[in-house]
């Protein structure tokens, strides 16, 4: 598994429909939607923002949410980012075709069309540095 990507990546996702019927999406090690540059990239910048030895630096995991159990499918992506401790995406960044998006899902706030994820993972970068205590 690339460094920075956590086990929580592969082990997989459950959800139960209706209250019935529970549907397993399989963890995937790479990103679906992502090519191999991005790829690289997500992992460079999970591995800065990361844990290391057990002590948190505010990026608990990044999760590809592309796949869905609902039948829903398509190119793109779409990655949840989570912090430590939290059971909800902090922020899900979107791409499709060329362009890219940034969702902040604490106040509803979606960023302009970015032109790569770089820029969008600078964009979570300011926002975490915006929250950061003095």
């Amino acid at each position: 598994m690339p460094a920075g990507m956590s086990f929580a990546l592969s082990s997989g996702v459950r959800f139960i429909a209706g209250g019935i019927e529970e549907t397993g999406v399989p963890g995937l090690p790479i990103f679906r939607g992502l090519d191999e540059a991005d790829r690289q990239i997500l992992s460079a910048w999970l591995s800065r923002v990361g844990s290391v030895g057990g002590r948190s630096r505010g990026i608990d995991v990044a999760m590809d949410l592309s796949v869905r159990p609902w039948g829903v499918s398509g190119e793109g992506a779409i990655i949840g980012v989570f912090e430590p401790g939290q059971d909800r995406a902090s922020w899900l960044i979107v791409g499709h075709g060329s362009g890219w998006t940034l969702a902040r899902c604490a106040d509803g706030f979606v960023s302009d069309v970015m032109s790569s994820l770089p820029a969008v993972l600078m964009l979570i970068d300011a926002d975490r540095a915006a929250a950061e205590p003095f």
